[in-house]
Order: structure tokens, then C-alpha cells, then sequence
């Protein structure tokens, strides 16, 4: 290998953040979760000096949509040590096209920046060694310049072949007749692959680029594509000559490719299995871990934009997949949505962690880019081979339990196997577990018809009546009302003792946060610092941990709010309990603003 991942040049980078105008995470990739943890998971101000904070904040504020800004500033690092960092900071222009405008952040220890140069100068000649032992001719695309680059290495000589904007190498290639008549649609395709940022691709034409058009020979163009710091694509590859035109598999494994996913060029189900099997049987030390990862509503992202807009998201993830799993492991595709990782020797669960969040939020932000207010989620289960299981199919099966209960719980979410909190798994079936989620739906469904009758038809049961069934139901800890000019607390279960309101909700823009159903849904309280801080103090007094909030309007203004909440823990909200809570809602209010409520 090239150089040591433990040494000072690959310290020197730490990672990349994307935040919002509030400075909360959007995205961050698993190295710098992994260096800040916890900290990061809402507001980036937590770990930046209280003396450096403003000069952030205002370098935040001042970008200029096309500029890029510099800055060193102190951060607090997992151990709670602040250490000099170097910020590069940039507009996410894909993002702001669709009008949302997000920041994307590179932090670098500047302390080692002087090993580091020292360090990828060493690789360099290394890799330009290599280079020209196999005389290979290597071609450049950046999507910032336009500009392609054809060249090859004699070690200390560069031989530059083109230097050409991309779109004058096209015309120039076809011309002047440097492609052959039957290889020029293959050469359009590779002209739009590069311009695209395909993944990956592989190319066979026909070209005569090296000898001026005198002769062609056949060539074979392989490349891939990667995205830079600052979001720009990148596409390398090599050019390696052909020795005969009807040799079309002369270099190609056709062992490797049998193991490869065709849409996703991950490993398919067959290969990754038996790699997890095999790490599992050797005997070897060390933990081996299964993640399995589920793109949420799949079928309705299929049905909705189409199965071509379908495979492009199944890619995007997959991308993001392989790039955050990285050198810990192998990465599959399992299934059409479904995908599984095989992670070695994960020292610990802060680490895991930490790639499972730069998953969750770089799949979240890199479809968002695809269309406009789309958002793709997806749920992850986790289960380590020996402390979970004995064998890979008991393993499969517990990670497979906790992907369900990540579901189950909302969706959008990780859940790591832990026997104390989840139960002993045997035998556990997918299916089974799917039914019992959708009886637990029915039941919600059924019950929550039975409140809207005895509310508004029968009237055989009171407003603190059905509170009391709802906080049963869906397993709340408590539901305050809210009524009146000033939103005064006019009721409570469990009944508390205190004289509040919750005016907050008229200040601070915090009415943008509410759905066209007059929803709210605060899966963390922490997502309001920075956004709403007065809601952000009034919840975390209250010891609100998460919530869903419904508010009753007349005309313009709001007469009431109802906070259905938990004390105890966070929560993804499921979409089906915040739609019934909302019907709830206005049921409630309709009977309390009509005056027929009975005492409870």
C-alpha cells in the first residue's frame, strides 16, 4: 500500500459537514463524526470556542453563493480538548438551485498540516512510480474547469497528450476523424458518461488520438467518478490498448464481475454472504458486524417518479454506502432496496455509530439533490458476531430484528442490537414481524375511529377521557393543552400543578415549522437550538425530550395547541401516529371551543 492510514496525512483532514442557516448538521461523513461525536449530532456551534464563535457565525452568514472562505478556529474534539482547525466553506450549489441553502464545511488539524503535505508528497512519486512502470496513460476530467486532461508519467517527466476544454476535445476528436465511423456513438456515450459523473464505466472504441488519426487501434476507456471538497466532480481513468478488435474480454475477470451487483457494482447477495460466512467460519479474532440497510418507502418512490428515477436513488445510496464503509469492510446489495454491509473488527460502538450517521445523513442530503423537496430515508439494523450470535444465519437474523425495529419505531434510524433492551432472538421471521406491525396499526386505526365517535357522535366519553386512552396508546408520557389569546395551560394528563403558557409558538418564526396539517413533529428537542431558542429553553425546563405539536387556528391566528409528549427518551415519529394525532387534535378542540365538553 501506499502509505500507512494511521499516519499523520490521514489525520490531517478530518472530515466534511454540511449545515443548515441555523448551524445544524445536515450530512457529515463517518470520519468526522467519528472525531466529534455526539456534539455534532444537532448544532456545530457545540463544538467551536465560546471566543471564536461569533467570527463563525458571521463567516457563515457573509458567503457569498460562488465564494469560498477560509478561516482557523478552535474546536472541541470527542475528548473534550480544543484544537486548532482549518475551515474551507462553500455554498452546496446543488442544494441552493432547488432553493435551500445549505454550507459544506472541510475541517483539517492544522497541526498536522506540515506532516501531511510532507506525507501525500511521498505518495505522489510513489504513485507516479507506479505509473510509469506500467505505462499507463491516465485521463483527467474536472466538472469546475471543463477542462480534460490526457497524460502519462516517466517518472519524472509528464507527458501531456490533451489539455483541452471537454467540449472542444469532442468536437476536436470528431472532426478531425480521430474516432472511427463505427466507434463514434461509443465515444458519445463515454463524452456524456464523463460530463454526467457516472459512477463507473468502461468503454471500447475505436481511436486514432496518439498517432494523429494516421491509425486507430482499439482502446479501452475505464473510469470512475469522485466528488471533490468542494462538491466537484472529479473523473479519472485509463486508457489501455486493445489486442485485437474481436478480444473484447482480454482483460476483464469474468470471476470478478460474477460477484458484482450489475446496477450497483457492490458486491450482490451471493458474494457478500458467503464473504460474511467465510470471516465468521475462519475462526479469526477479532468482531465481525452486520448492518443491513433499507431505503424507507421504496414502492412509493417507484410509483411516484418512475423505476429509472428508482435505480438512480438504489446507485446514489450505494455510492454513499461504499464511500462511508470505506477500508472496514465489504458492502452488498442484498436486495431491489435492501443492502448489507460486513464490517471487521469495529473497536467500538462510537465507532459504529459513526458510520451508520454519515450513511443515514450523506443518503438523506445526496438525494435531495435529485429533485425538488424529495427526502429518501432509509433504517439500518445492526447485530456483532460473537457477542449477538454463534453463526452467520442467527446473526443475519438479529440484525435483520433490529432493522425491524428500527422501522417500527418511525423509520429513518439505526438501531443497534443490545439482548437486554431488544430480547433473545430465535427464530425470528421477517414476515411475521411485518404483520405484527401492521396489527399494531390496525389496532391504533381502530381505536383512534372508536375516540372520533365517542367524541363527536355518542359523546360518551370526555376530552380527559380520550387524552388518557391516547397517552395509553401511543405510549406517551403526557399531552398538555393549550387555549386563549396568551395559549394558557388549560389542561394536562397526567394533571400537572403550574401556571404557563405557550406563547413561544408566536414568536421567532416558529409558525414555519408546521405542516399544512397543522403538525410539528420534534423527534429531538435539540433540533431547536439555534432555530428557536426560547422553544429550545421552555422544552428543555419542561423536560420535553420529543413531541408532536397540533395547532388549532381561527382565520389567521392560533387559539390553541395541543402537545402530545415524551419525558423520558427521543423518538423518530412515525408519519401514521402523527396523521391520527392530528385528526385527534382537531376533534378535540372542536368539541372544547363548542362548549360541550363534559367533566372528566
Amino acid at each position: 500500500m501506499f502509505f500507512n492510514s494511521d499516519d499523520s496525512s490521514s489525520r490531517y483532514r478530518i472530515g466534511r459537514v454540511t449545515i443548515d442557516g441555523s448551524f445544524h448538521t445536515q450530512s457529515a461523513d463517518e470520519n468526522f463524526f467519528s472525531y466529534f461525536c455526539n456534539d455534532t449530532l444537532y448544532s456545530m456551534t457545540r463544538t467551536i470556542h465560546p471566543d471564536d464563535l461569533a467570527d463563525f457565525k458571521e463567516l457563515v452568514n457573509t458567503l457569498g453563493d460562488d465564494e469560498v472562505k477560509h478561516c482557523i478556529i478552535r474546536m472541541k474534539n470527542a475528548e473534550g480538548t480544543y484544537r486548532w482547525m482549518i475551515m474551507k466553506m462553500s455554498v452546496n450549489i446543488q442544494m441552493l438551485s432547488r432553493g435551500t441553502r445549505l454550507t459544506d464545511i472541510v475541517v483539517k488539524d492544522a497541526f498536522f498540516l506540515e506532516k501531511s503535505t510532507t506525507g501525500l508528497e511521498n505518495i505522489i512519486e510513489r504513485f507516479r512510480f507506479l505509473m510509469s512502470v506500467q505505462e499507463a496513460v491516465i485521463f483527467e476530467y474536472s466538472s469546475m474547469t471543463n477542462r480534460f486532461y490526457i497524460y502519462s508519467f516517466d517518472y519524472n517527466v509528464n507527458t501531456v497528450f490533451y489539455n483541452e476544454d471537454f467540449d472542444y476535445f469532442h468536437f476536436h476528436m470528431l472532426s478531425e476523424n480521430m474516432i472511427s465511423e463505427g466507434s463514434r456513438e461509443t465515444f458519445e456515450s463515454f463524452f456524456e458518461s464523463v460530463k454526467s459523473g457516472i459512477s463507473r464505466f468502461r468503454f471500447e472504441m475505436e481511436t486514432g488520438m496518439f498517432t494523429g488519426g494516421e491509425h486507430t487501434c482499439l482502446q479501452q476507456f475505464s473510469g470512475f467518478t469522485e466528488t471533490d471538497d468542494d462538491g466537484n466532480s472529479i473523473v479519472l481513468g485509463l486508457i489501455t490498448e486493445k489486442k485485437a478488435p474481436d478480444d473484447t474480454f482480454s482483460d476483464v475477470n469474468p470471476a470478478y464481475e460474477a460477484n458484482l451487483d450489475s446496477l450497483t457494482r457492490l458486491f450482490n447477495k451471493k458474494s457478500v454472504t458467503s464473504f460474511a460466512e467465510n470471516r465468521i467460519s475462519s475462526g479469526a479474532s477479532g468482531t465481525v458486524t452486520i448492518v443491513i440497510i433499507d431505503i424507507d418507502d421504496f414502492k412509493y418512490i417507484n410509483d411516484t417518479y418512475g423505476h429509472l428515477f428508482g435505480d438512480d436513488i438504489i446507485m446514489t445510496a450505494a455510492n454513499v454506502i461504499k464511500k462511508e464503509t470505506g477500508n472496514k469492510g465489504v458492502a452488498g446489495r442484498i436486495g431491489g432496496d435492501e443492502f448489507m454491509l460486513v464490517l471487521d473488527d469495529i473497536s467500538d460502538e462510537m465507532e459504529l455509530r459513526s458510520i451508520l450517521r454519515a450513511i443515514r445523513s450523506n443518503i438523506e442530503l445526496r438525494c435531495a439533490e435529485k429533485a425538488e423537496g424529495l427526502k429518501i430515508t432509509c433504517s439500518m439494523g445492526t447485530a456483532q458476531y460473537p457477542a449477538d450470535a454463534s453463526d452467520y444465519h442467527q446473526l443475519f437474523r438479529t440484525a435483520d430484528k433490529s432493522l425491524y425495529i428500527a422501522k417500527e419505531k418511525g423509520k429513518d434510524r439505526y438501531v443497534i442490537y443490545n439482548r437486554e433492551k431488544h430480547g433473545i432472538v430465535e427464530g425470528y421471521d421477517t414476515a411475521i414481524s411485518t404483520a405484527l406491525q401492521e396489527k399494531t396499526e390496525k389496532d391504533k386505526a381502530e381505536i383512534t375511529g372508536s375516540l372520533i365517535a365517542g367524541l363527536t357522535v355518542s359523546h360518551s366519553i370526555s376530552v380527559v377521557q380520550a387524552l388518557r386512552t391516547i397517552v395509553s396508546v401511543f405510549e406517551l408520557d403526557r399531552i398538555r393543552i393549550y387555549a386563549g389569546e396568551k395559549l394558557q395551560l388549560m389542561l394536562s394528563v397526567p394533571e400537572i400543578n403550574t401556571d404557563e403558557n405557550a406563547e413561544y409558538i408566536l414568536r421567532e418564526n416558529y409558525m414555519d415549522n408546521f405542516s399544512g396539517k397543522n403538525i410539528f413533529l420534534i423527534d429531538n428537542t435539540d433540533i431547536l437550538e439555534g432555530r428557536n431558542n426560547e422553544a429550545f429553553s421552555r422544552n428543555k425546563k419542561d423536560g420535553v425530550k420529543a413531541s408532536v405539536q397540533y395547532i388549532s387556528r381561527a382565520g389567521d391566528s392560533v387559539n390553541g395547541m395541543i402537545s402530545y409528549e415524551l419525558t423520558n427518551h427521543f423518538k423518530k415519529w412515525p408519519q401514521m401516529d402523527a396523521n391520527f394525532m392530528s385528526v385527534l387534535g382537531r376533534i378535540i378542540f372542536e368539541k372544547i371551543f363548542n362548549g360541550d365538553e363534559k367533566d372528566g
